[in-house]
């Protein structure tokens, strides 16, 4: 999966849905407080931009279901407080997480210079994570912008965890489509790897007891 080059996907969202027969994967969005999860969030789930801003003082969870390649992949997205002090207290709810949404706000400089403590937030509570590095606000004027794009490409490439870097809005959607599709597309071929590796697991399983049977009708032979 590469950001802007997932032609060989074909990824439909279908909705804030749940069920029991598939595999839920979970997703999770951090960040400085006042950067834009809530309304990032808002506007995945729902194409629309709320104006009166509420900070989130624990946490919002959402289900949702897409089709990747005519599969239906299924995933949750919790938004967390942007207090520290209450990630830090919460540090169960980084467990087992697929990916995690790190954002920050371009005309924030403070918010920017914060990615690297919930990078180490991460670090102490969580493993095999991969992380979307998102600047959001790009909407506004370039004499507002406090942080570059440059700056934002820099600080993924300090990181290998980072795999994805993009600048969004949330007010009037600027590659929040991208954003959505890309998760998807990452729980797709998670989940794709997932098979292969049960997959792979059975038929060890199959093959060991095969010979384990096979060694069994040889002693019957002999001894016969």
């Amino acid at each position: 999966m590469i950001y802007g080059d997932n032609s060989k996907y074909k990824v439909e969202y279908i909705g804030e849905k749940f069920s029991k027969n598939l595999i839920s994967y979970k997703a999770i969005i951090i960040g400085r407080y006042g950067v834009g999860k809530s309304t990032t969030l808002k506007k995945l789930m729902e194409k629309e931009f709320d104006n009166e801003y509420e900070p989130t003082m624990t946490l919002d969870i959402k289900n949702i279901q897409a089709k990747v390649n005519e599969e239906i992949i299924q995933f949750s997205i919790l938004d967390c407080c942007g207090n520290e002090k209450f990630a830090e207290q919460t540090t169960n709810l980084f467990k087992n997480v697929s990916i995690t949404v790190l954002i920050y706000a371009i005309n924030d400089r403070k918010s920017y210079d914060d990615l690297e403590k919930w990078i180490n937030i991460l670090k102490e509570n969580s493993y095999g994570n991969t992380i979307f590095l998102i600047g959001n606000k790009n909407d506004l004027e370039e004499k507002e912008r406090e942080v570059t794009i440059k700056e934002g490409e820099e600080f993924k490439n300090n990181y290998d965890d980072i795999k994805i870097f993009m600048e969004t809005s949330a007010l009037y959607g600027n590659n929040m489509d991208k954003l959505l599709e890309n998760i998807a597309i990452f729980i797709y071929e998670k989940d794709k790897k997932l098979e292969n590796e049960v997959d792979k697991a059975i038929r060890k399983t199959i093959t060991l007891t095969n010979d384990l049977t096979k060694q069994g009708e040889k002693k019957k032979k002999k001894c016969c």
